[in-house]
């Protein structure tokens, strides 16, 4: 059973309310082909922090709750570098395994050419290494750009709610409940076929609230170990813009597989954050006994 304060609770619920209502009427603007739909997406997008922020003023907890500071700089360079090494790694397995191409680029010889991306240093012929060096620090600068969007959601998720579960529940059921919410809060748009078209039901109730529980886990972690809620705006842009290479690959038959093979990348992920994050608090709780003793 999730502990959480009677107010807390009422955020959630007003947030789900809001937000199903504009995503409802994006969806029946014209879906993504209407101008209307990205931006009612898009306002929607704000409304965790937006309620975050109207909730901490109203109850007088003051907007410091919200860890703002930067922190340590490896924490924003780790969140702005894994979702596009995940990326690359993720499309270069697919590939090597035979189950989907990609349209980004063709391999040939260890050079890569038929570059249909814009890159930083160049979209012309280059050779592989380059390449990897290329997308990557492309997708930094993706991430940040794309994190102007993704700031509304993660003072809501990671800079409020979190730290909300975390004062009353265990880290495990914090993190799970919070992907949940993160993932279903997303549900009307994930059932009309946003993120799955070929089988919206499967990734409305299973494939897409459990990858956002495996997402919530490496968010945690980033989070939780820099103390700022930065780290998880900057990797949420990277997941939303530059993981849309292996998300959009041609996975041909290989369709449905390839989605619950990317849950289990994020499986992975997230279970290795989530040992992270419990070590660390482990070693801590052992100290504090130590020091009392």
């Amino acid at each position: 059973m999730i502990k959480l304060e009677k107010s807390v609770w009422v955020y959630i619920i007003v947030l789900f309310i809001l937000t199903y209502i504009f995503q409802i009427i994006a969806i029946l603007s014209g879906g993504e082909e209407s101008v209307l739909f990205p931006i009612f997406v898009g306002l929607s997008m704000f409304f965790p922090g937006i309620g975050a922020i109207i909730y901490l003023i109203k109850k007088k907890e003051g907007l410091k709750y919200i860890n703002w500071r930067i922190g340590k700089p490896i924490h924003i360079l780790c969140s702005l570098l894994l979702p596009a090494i995940i990326t690359i790694l993720g499309i270069l397995f697919f590939e090597e395994i035979g189950w989907g191409t990609n349209y980004a680029y063709t391999l040939t010889d260890n050079k890569i050419d038929a570059i249909d991306i814009p890159l930083l240093f160049g979209s012309e012929a280059q050779s592989f290494p380059f390449f990897i060096l290329n997308f990557v620090v492309t997708g930094i600068g993706f991430s940040l750009i794309t994190s102007l969007l993704t700031i509304g959601e993660e003072i809501g998720w990671r800079g409020f709610l979190q730290k909300k579960l975390l004062e009353r529940n265990s880290l495990l059921k914090s993190l799970v409940f919070l992907g949940l919410v993160w993932g279903f809060w997303h549900f009307p748009l994930i059932i009309s076929g946003f993120n799955y078209p070929e089988y919206p039901v499967w990734g409305a109730f299973l494939l897409f609230p459990i990858i956002t529980v495996f997402i919530s886990f490496f968010m945690g972690w980033l989070t939780l170990n820099s103390k700022s809620v930065w780290p998880a705006v900057f990797a949420h842009g990277g997941i939303n813009s530059v993981m849309i290479f292996l998300f959009e690959m041609d996975f041909g038959e290989h369709k449905f597989e390839a989605n619950f093979a990317i849950l289990g990348i994020w499986s992975v992920v997230g279970f290795l954050s989530y040992l992270l994050i419990a070590n660390k608090r482990k070693i801590s709780s052992n100290l504090v006994v130590k020091n009392e003793s």
